[in-house]
């Protein structure tokens, strides 16, 4: 109970750090934060702050204790470690880790703190505030996708049955703020629209889905469910398979107008690259 007061407590302080202009700005935004870590990375998310930034994790620690006690920064560090990494979290796969943007929860220069201890420390932008304490879902990390430009051709919307998600252009976006439910056995309805700088002269781009079904953190060639080129926006339906593990999983939408790839690691030209995550019941 102790445990999730603190908890609590940080989750209201960290909150407290961030002036959103209005809610559905911040819900938006908040949705492309990004940071998808796995248990592992979480680890090495801490280690990584307690090498580059203690002194940030020190305040976190003072913010969520509110207490006058005098301990050591060691002390302080421990006990923020214990709270987010404790065995009982570890043993049911989960872990907690900070993440960080502006304080309009956006982050224009695309930076993240480092998930392992062995990265080199980098340099945070000096507006950049903890906006939120997330918690693993991910059983596995999966390959890095971007593409080279994306100021012609970008992902302007995806549907996915009652799932909507709207982005503004990028070449590269994380959408971790919610988890898309489907049913097994069953097809789900999806869109894909496109986005141009010049919208009446639209692009002719190519467009791929691919979902990690078995969960085993690669995307195989029988997991591409769609594949096609338009210079519309594209409709279409997904089977999802009937048996499927408990979890939740990735799915990867990209666009190109280069023409694309058909392995979801081989980086796009010019479009952009969205990770959702999925869970089938």
């Amino acid at each position: 109970m102790i445990r999730q007061l603190i908890a609590a407590s940080l989750l209201m302080c960290i909150a407290a750090t961030v002036q959103a202009n209005t809610e559905s700005e911040t819900s938006a935004n908040y949705n492309e934060l990004g940071d998808l870590l796995t248990v592992q990375q979480a680890q090495g998310r801490f280690a990584w702050l307690e090498k580059c930034y203690d002194g940030l994790l020190v305040e976190v620690w003072e913010r969520a204790f509110d207490t006058t006690d005098i301990i050591s920064k060691e002390q302080k560090l421990a006990q923020l470690r214990a709270l987010w990494l404790s065995p009982e979290r570890l043993a049911q796969g989960h872990a907690q880790y900070l993440t960080f943007a502006n304080s309009d929860f956006t982050n224009p220069y695309n930076w993240h703190a480092g998930a392992n201890v062995a990265d080199a420390c980098s340099t945070m932008p000096p507006e950049y505030v903890p906006v939120a304490l997330k918690t693993t879902i991910l059983k596995n990390s999966y390959c890095d996708n971007v593409a080279f430009d994306s100021e012609w051709e970008w992902i302007d919307k995806v549907t996915l049955d009652d799932f909507s998600h709207d982005s503004a252009r990028h070449s590269y976006t994380a959408v971790s703020g919610k988890v898309i439910t489907l049913s097994a056995g069953r097809e789900a309805s999806m869109t894909i629209t496109p986005g141009n700088k010049e919208p009446q002269y639209p692009s002719y781009v190519a467009a791929r889905v691919w979902v990690d079904w078995d969960q085993d953190g690669q995307f195989s060639d029988s997991e591409m469910v769609y594949k096609s080129a338009s210079d519309g926006v594209f409709k279409f339906a997904i089977s999802v398979p009937t048996e499927q593990p408990e979890g939740v999983t990735l799915m990867r939408v990209a666009t190109d107008s280069g023409g694309g790839s058909d392995n979801a690691c081989n980086r796009i030209h010019y479009g952009e690259v969205e990770d959702y995550l999925v869970t089938i019941r």
